[in-house]
């Protein structure tokens, strides 16, 4: 590729970054889609996917400077680790407690801490007039209850 077409695209890719940051800036303002295509000569579709390109942009740029400085913190844990460590070495039990304190924010930060499960269980109790029903029909419905109880419990 020439040089000035490597200019060209360069300059093109910047002007373009520049539009998205202006669609998102106008959508931040509470723009419609329809609004930053006329203020930016562009089309409808347009409008909307620069903005989504510079949401995705601004999404990766958090999330790697979040990362940054989890490691950051995480450097900093293992610093103050190693101190506690040795003083709980020798018995103390406050030492102990805080390196402790300091294993469950390591825990925290890297996400190593699964949530705990819950399990709901829902009873719906009706009034039901088997008044109706002759002994056959009663044998039935209490065989198909039976069967659903059976069912739902694994240890039966």
């Amino acid at each position: 590729m020439p040089k000035g077409a490597r200019r060209e695209t360069a300059k093109s890719m910047t002007l373009a970054k520049q539009r998205e940051r202006d669609a998102l800036e106008l959508r931040t303002r509470g723009c419609t889609y329809d609004q930053i295509s006329k203020a930016l000569g562009m089309s409808l579709s347009g409008a909307a996917d620069a903005v989504r390109r510079a949401l995705e942009a601004l999404k990766s740029e958090t999330q790697e400077k979040a990362e940054e400085v989890r490691d950051l913190e995480l450097r900093r844990l293992d610093k103050m680790l190693q101190i506690a460590e040795a003083a709980a070495e020798g018995g103390d039990l406050a030492a102990i407690d805080r390196v402790i304190r300091i294993q469950e924010r390591r825990s925290k930060y890297l996400g190593l801490d699964a949530p705990a499960k819950s399990e709901t269980h829902t009873t719906v109790a009706a009034a039901v007039d088997l008044s109706s029903l002759d002994d056959r029909k009663l044998a039935d419905l209490e065989a198909a209850y039976r069967q659903i109880i059976s069912d739902d419990d694994p240890d039966a």
